[in-house]
């Protein structure tokens, strides 16, 4: 879409570079030298998106940010300065600016910002998952119900829990919902591992539930005591009886098997059980959580992902599962001011701490999607007269691919070849059929 600018800068020159240059990606432009112009015209209604330099006239454009936000709570807008500081940046953040470009700039970063900041301007007025903020567990994939029935069943009893899932997979949630959802919710949750006083703990609970996060790390005296606790807990009448709630990542079994659990505590601890799958078993469970973490984390509840993006994150193999996924969502939200989250925006963070085996792997996932949708409208849109649908889809790769072969090898075709896995031969006849030169 194009948009009405509100450019601002006391430099002629930067001012009549960006005006040719938002012009020249269809947009209309109104250009001063002063933010007393600026101000007035936003005030007035006019403008979708504001370009501003910081300095103008010895005044800083700081100063009448508070004034145009009153004014204009929801217009974008993009600083450009030239005093390229951590103040200058910092200012940006608490003014909540959109975009921060520092000096000097590419124009396409300035084009780039903002077109992201056009999405903003007239946004997606309902979420979809307004329901999903509501929900205590977020998930409607089919290895999620027995999850669920199983805490609906336990939550009310007074079994031993043993919740078992991966690093970040949602155990506490799931020991909260144990205690939330049942009769002891107004009384104690009591995550700890000390049971060096027995009647203290059971003072301290008071009929409520005991959490202990990674039993299997209990050291064997913290295991005697523990027992010791359940043993002393039958004794009390069982409607102020208190209930332990254990979870791990670990396999129990295993560890009794090496002389590291006793076994007469696995069989106390572990009489109802709850499995808690892995993120990337949980089918599209993915792009409802991306969703509900994003306007968890968002005061303006119009933020989303684009569909790409959510593919390109439903494809990810998340080690940290569920937590992993949340901490990349407040990051992007922080990140980045824009109203879409877009998948280039993922990319970008994944590049920072992904192998380039596993980037290669997202990106040519993405590329597939891409391709798979393009041959698809190929072959609905085709008629009989056109050429070939194979011999355009072949087209759409074999170009570029040729192309690019021999850019790296500075259009020496005999490497070429050899780096496409072609008889260089086949190369020349390729180029001369493709009329590349």
């Amino acid at each position: 879409m194009k948009y009405e600018i509100l450019l601002a800068d006391d430099d002629d020159s930067v001012r009549l570079v960006l005006h040719k240059a938002l012009t020249r990606a269809g947009h209309s432009v109104k250009a001063t030298d002063n933010a007393e112009t600026l101000l007035r015209w936003a005030e007035a209604g006019q403008g979708d998106i504001v370009v501003t330099d910081v300095m103008m006239g010895g005044r800083e454009v700081f100063e009448s940010l508070p004034q145009l936000t009153d004014a204009r709570p929801k217009l974008p807008v993009i600083i450009i300065s030239a005093n390229n500081t951590v103040n200058t940046a910092l200012k940006s953040g608490q003014h909540k600016v959109f975009e921060y470009v520092p000096k000097p700039f590419d124009l396409d970063d300035v084009t780039n910002a903002v077109s992201r900041a056009g999405q903003s301007v007239n946004p997606r007025k309902a979420r979809p998952n307004a329901e999903n903020r509501r929900l205590p567990m977020i998930g409607r994939s089919a290895v999620m119900q027995p999850v669920f029935r199983a805490v609906s069943r336990f939550a009310a009893g007074n079994l031993p829990v043993l919740v078992r899932g991966a690093v970040g997979s949602g155990k506490d949630l799931v020991a909260r919902l144990l205690h939330d959802g049942g009769p002891r919710a107004d009384r104690p949750f009591l995550r700890t591992t000390d049971f060096e006083n027995t009647s203290l703990t059971l003072q301290k609970v008071n009929g409520g539930d005991i959490y202990i996060d990674e039993i299997g790390e209990l050291s064997m005296q913290q295991q005697e005591r523990l027992l010791a606790l359940m043993n002393e807990a039958e004794l009390i009448p069982a409607s102020r009886r208190p209930r332990v709630i254990s979870a791990t990542r670990k396999d129990l079994r295993d560890l009794v098997e090496s002389g590291k659990f006793r076994d007469d505590l696995l069989f106390r601890i572990n009489v109802a059980e709850i499995r808690i799958p892995n993120l990337a078993e949980r089918d599209r469970d993915t792009y409802e959580l991306a969703e509900a973490f994003l306007a968890q984390t968002s005061h303006d509840q119009t933020r989303r992902f684009e569909t790409d993006a959510l593919d390109v994150l439903h494809r990810h193999k998340w080690t940290g599962n569920v937590r992993e996924l949340e901490n990349l969502v407040r990051r992007l939200a922080v990140l980045y001011s824009d109203d879409v989250i877009t998948a280039d925006m993922v990319l970008q963070e994944f590049s920072k701490e992904l192998p380039s085996v596993e980037k290669a792997d997202i990106i040519q996932n993405r590329l597939e999607d891409q391709l798979e949708e393009a041959c698809r409208t190929l072959l609905d849109s085709q008629h009989e007269d056109d050429e070939s649908a194979y011999t355009v889809a072949l087209g759409w790769v074999e170009r570029p691919l040729i192309v690019e072969a021999l850019r790296l090898t500075g259009g020496n075709r005999a490497k070429a070849a050899d780096k496409l896995g072609i008889h260089r031969n086949t190369l020349r006849t390729r180029l001369k059929s493709l009329n590349i030169s």
